[in-house]
């Protein structure tokens, strides 16, 4: 397995296990009601931070890991160029798609207006709406990136 490749499973793995905690955690506080809460916005910011501070750390000490255990000394190529872009272009556009979805449902939402804002902020406050807005944004955004990390690891392993 090359460099790159141990690389995509060290950023999948990690991507999926950090932001796949925070998600369980968040549906755990929406479970038990924390959403009508003042602080739901603080403590999923708090999480939200650490996730991040998670992911750097851990995807650096695993890649130090996979640079040290021996690996085939193959520059990147023209392949694994193409393959890399070609998964790129895919990620973009399922990005796109995504938040497109996000944006007219919150325009069709606004459009509706009252029956639906009234409903939605008698079980949360309008903070903690806009956190899950920011939730469901960067959520479009980590998916992007496992499509990218899965499709260019397919795309390397059809080319050989």
């Amino acid at each position: 397995m090359s460099l790159r490749e141990r690389h995509l499973w060290i950023a999948i793995v990690t991507t999926v296990g950090v932001w796949g905690l925070y998600v369980w955690q968040m549906i755990e506080r929406i479970r038990v009601g924390d959403l009508a809460t003042p602080g739901f916005a603080g403590e999923m910011g708090g999480l939200f931070l650490f996730g991040l501070l998670l992911i750097g750390i851990a995807e650096g000490a695993l890649t130090l890991v996979a640079r040290l255990l021996p690996h085939a000394d193959a520059h990147e190529g023209a392949a694994e160029r193409k393959a890399a872009l070609q998964a790129s272009h895919v990620s973009l556009m399922a990005l796109i798609a995504m938040i497109t979805v996000v944006a007219a449902s919150l325009f069709i939402a606004g459009w509706i207006d009252q029956p639906v804002l009234s409903s939605l902020l008698k079980v949360m406050t309008p903070a903690n709406l806009l956190v899950l807005i920011a939730n469901g944004l960067m959520g479009c955004v980590v998916v992007s990136e496992l499509i990218r990390f899965a499709m260019t690891l397919a795309l390397l392993r059809a080319r050989r």
